[in-house]
């Protein structure tokens, strides 16, 4: 292949890309203005500074950030309750405001059209890419039922964009979920706890690498409850090291 050719297809879809934005302009998800400028393409400049970005210091957990000074042991309270089945974890942002509406809107209204954006995003954070490099990265997974209904899993999803930015990642759809649980959103720290226990199991044929590192990865970290319950099943699989990755946490 000539090698001035990549450049014209490049160019070439960037203005058709240019062209498309004239006749169906974008609008901002959060605001609904119209997005003709910044870095993401469904998020206006002003929005998207809206979002909190996580910041060290963190939870050597599940990578919350703290806030004020910190002394001692940095694990959140969230961690202390949960007894963590995982070594570390990395979070991009808090769940309020923008950075909410934008997986709610991934998750219950098809919105695999922000998965750009959310990409973007996600290299934001320090250290949130370098995390991962290497890793064989585990999407949480939803009943087959409830996956059927949706359309897709969103933590298959973002572990298929967020790895393209990463090198030697891998994904392994090794575990599979075998009660149809009810929705944990309106449930207690503990119910949660109860509602996902032994929800999870290592999928027939699937086996575990000792010598690889293992990240589970959902949309958010709420109690770490769902999260906690995939790494057990690796960890009783013989994995050795598991640690865990979200989108939003809060």
């Amino acid at each position: 292949m000539s090698p001035v050719l990549p450049p014209l297809v490049k160019s070439f879809k960037k203005g058709t890309q240019a062209v498309l934005d004239v006749l169906f302009p974008r609008n901002c998800l959060a605001c609904n203005g119209l997005v003709s400028e910044g870095l993401y393409r469904y998020l206006c400049p002003t929005c998207a500074r809206r979002i909190e970005i996580i910041q060290p210091p963190c939870c050597e957990s599940c990578g919350i950030n703290f806030e004020g000074d910190v002394q001692g042991t940095r694990l959140c309270p969230h961690c202390y309750e949960l007894t963590p089945a995982f070594s570390c974890g990395r979070t991009g942002f808090r769940l309020s405001g923008v950075g909410r509406q934008l997986i709610h809107t991934l998750k219950y209204k098809q919105g695999s059209y922000l998965l750009p954006d959310i990409q973007r995003l996600v290299c934001t954070p320090l250290g949130y890419l370098e995390f991962l490099e290497g890793a064989i990265l585990v999407p949480v997974p939803l009943h087959p039922r409830k996956e059927r209904e949706r359309g897709f899993n969103q933590s298959q999803l973002i572990a298929e964009w967020i790895g393209r930015s990463c090198q030697g990642v891998s994904i392994s759809n090794c575990l599979s979920r075998k009660r149809d649980t009810p929705s944990q959103t309106k449930l207690s720290r503990q119910k949660r706890q109860a509602n996902v226990r032994g929800a999870f199991m290592l999928k027939k044929g699937a086996s575990i690498d000792t010598k690889s590192r293992y990240v589970v990865v959902d949309d958010v970290f709420t109690t770490g409850a769902t999260l906690n319950e995939c790494c057990k099943v690796l960890r009783s699989q013989g994995a050795l090291r598991v640690d865990v990755l979200t989108l939003g946490h809060g």
